[in-house]
């Protein structure tokens, strides 16, 4: 997971579209990497997923790049026997590497700069990965959310389902990628210490018929909620999220049952049950955050998907330790 500023501001993109619902046409120069300000910072990071239901993994790419080129990626198999394949490293890349073709490490990205396609390759000492993304839909950005987007966060954000085609190899394992797949992309600095909670989720059907993205933070005492639904081709922002979730003891991500309220009426129901958890603790930002593969529904049709949840560290570890219940 992955804006300054004030909720609802675009940041120059361009004019509204003609669709009821007046989202965002997203500018293509956001594919690619953003340079900070004379005197500035910046973060751009960018992450790809798919899960594998026959086969029981999922798979998800992370990559961050500083504005002075620092870069570091981490790149995990995971499923229902735990985690198969965690590849992290980084290094530094020069300023004018871009999202077009950037490599770093054993990692190779090609964003096609027009917000529809991009490339994933990986060689590395316990994988290897070659994925092709292709959109269903427009790139979204959360700004187009009725809570918009908070500023401890990122200064914009964008997330986009896709078709995703391709092989990841473990050991001498080999695994054809597919059908659906989501990608996100965010730029701006985060105070990974504001927010007091968060869940992020997609899913979405093997036909591509309908698809969803959710988000539900809390910080400064309040709630939010960011996402879409897409149905059919059209693509509406989410107003509001009704969501429950069980946890095992080890406050692990069991159940989500969710409806999301979009801006226009509708309401999509959404079941996520998880098949794997992923733990990704950082002691730098203080955070626990615990990647769910996950089979489910949505309004009854069955589909796939991932669901994240974000902790403080110290708190993660006090509700773990059974200390709460």
């Amino acid at each position: 997971m992955s804006g300054p500023d004030q909720p609802g501001a675009p940041t120059g993109d361009l004019p509204e579209s003609d669709a009821p619902t007046g989202l965002t046409r997203v500018d293509p120069r956001h594919d690619l990497r953003h340079r900070p300000a004379p005197g500035g910072r910046m973060r751009d990071s960018l992450f790809w997923q798919t899960v594998l239901p026959d086969a029981g993994l999922a798979l998800q790419v992370y990559l961050f790049v500083t504005g002075t080129g620092a870069a570091g990626y981490n790149i995990a198999v995971w499923g229902r026997d735990g985690v198969v394949a965690l590849e992290r490293d980084g290094g530094r890349v020069p300023e004018a590497m871009d999202f077009d073709d950037f490599e770093v490490s054993a990692l190779r990205i090609r964003n096609d700069g027009a917000l529809r396609t991009s490339t994933v390759t990986v060689r590395g000492s316990s994988l290897s990965l070659d994925l092709s993304f292709e959109a269903l839909h427009d790139a979204f950005t959360f700004r187009d959310n009725p809570d918009g987007l908070p500023a401890w966060f990122a200064d914009d954000r964008i997330e986009q389902t896709g078709r995703v085609t391709g092989t990841l190899t473990v050991g001498d394992r080999a695994q054809e990628l597919g059908p659906l797949g989501h990608r996100d992309h965010s730029w701006g600095l985060r105070d990974w210490r504001a927010p007091q909670h968060w869940k992020w989720f997609v899913a979405y059907t093997a036909d591509g018929a309908r698809a969803v993205n959710g988000w539900i933070w809390q910080a400064r005492g309040e709630w939010g909620f960011a996402g879409y639904v897409f149905r059919d081709g059209a693509l509406v922002p989410v107003a509001r999220i009704e969501q429950r979730t069980t946890y095992t003891d080890a406050m692990e991500q069991q159940r989500l049952v969710a409806t999301l309220h979009d801006v226009v009426g509708g309401r999509t129901a959404l079941e996520l049950d998880a098949f794997g958890i992923l733990p990704l603790p950082d002691e730098r930002s203080g955070t626990m955050i615990l990647e769910g593969a996950a089979t489910g529904t949505i309004d009854g049709v069955a589909a796939v998907g991932q669901f994240e949840t974000e902790w403080p560290a110290d708190y993660f570890a006090h509700l773990a330790a059974g200390a709460a219940s």
